[in-house]
């Protein structure tokens, strides 16, 4: 029998009790059994924290979670995509991505193996060499401080258009407030079709953005916090953000009469 059937035909279903797992995984009862590179994989595994995955390049993104850990083989085991993907093979390489407030969790691998080959579900991959969560922000941000607020036009899922005001700003994505809740209309990781707004007469952003995260406020009035990734935004339109960003910073205009400044 090959190793990866043996291992797949012992894996726990998602939602088995931890008292009933199988031999080989109650050693990974206690956190003191995990080595210290796979904590953070352990605490998903123990909250049954949904994971975004996605697909080589493609755009489009799926959610999983861990079923199981396997330290001796070094390998992961992860449950079905959802919503369901069939067209997979191994070899596909995938990224494996969790938000936690202003960090993510990202580790790039491949399929070792899919549990259909062998009568089960889900799928292995290869336990990555460190797991640890690094600032989501690759960018400087810049934070806007300007008495004329610059307007920002998305459309989430299934509604009409809608604006909101841009609150601080990089190379690779945007935070902005729209007046209202919008909390049933967003999901981590889902793709807006539209995100506009204009810089100055020369420089006007438009681009497919994904959601990053966004939360409800109150103060100081009542709005939703949007926290977007440019998708599909030209190479040369980012270097044109980071140029007109360091240059409206460099200025030698009072800290309160510039229109933005280094958060």
């Amino acid at each position: 029998m090959s190793i990866f059937k043996k291992w797949f035909n012992k894996v726990p279903s998602r939602g088995m009790a931890e008292s009933h797992l199988p031999e080989a995984d109650t050693n990974l009862s206690l956190a003191s059994h995990i080595p210290d590179q796979y904590l953070v994989l352990w605490q998903l595994y123990k909250q049954r924290q949904l994971l975004e995955i996605r697909l080589g390049s493609a755009s489009r993104t799926y959610q999983s979670m861990i079923l199981a850990l396997d330290i001796e083989r070094g390998l992961m085991w992860l449950d079905d995509l959802f919503p369901q993907q069939l067209i997979l093979d191994t070899g596909d390489e995938i990224t494996i991505r969790h938000h936690r407030q202003s960090e993510q969790l990202l580790i790039r691998t491949h399929i070792t193996a899919l549990g259909s080959t062998y009568g089960a579900s889900g799928l292995a991959v290869p336990l990555p060499e460190q797991a640890h969560y690094t600032a989501r922000r690759a960018s400087a941000r810049f934070h806007v401080a300007s008495e004329t607020p610059i307007l920002v036009r998305i459309r989430t899922l299934g509604q009409d258009p809608c604006c909101g005001t841009l609150q601080d700003i990089s190379s690779g994505g945007i935070k902005l407030h729209v007046a209202g809740n919008l909390l049933p209309h967003l999901r981590h990781g889902v793709q807006l079709p539209l995100c506009e707004f204009r810089l100055n007469d020369e420089l006007q952003i438009h681009c497919r953005a994904r959601v990053c995260a966004f939360r409800l406020m109150r103060a100081p009035y009542r709005c939703t916090q949007i926290s977007l990734e440019f998708l599909d935004l030209p190479v040369e339109k980012r270097i044109a953000i980071e140029h007109y960003l360091q240059w409206a910073n460099q200025q030698t205009a009072p800290a309160n009469q510039r229109r933005f400044r280094v958060a």
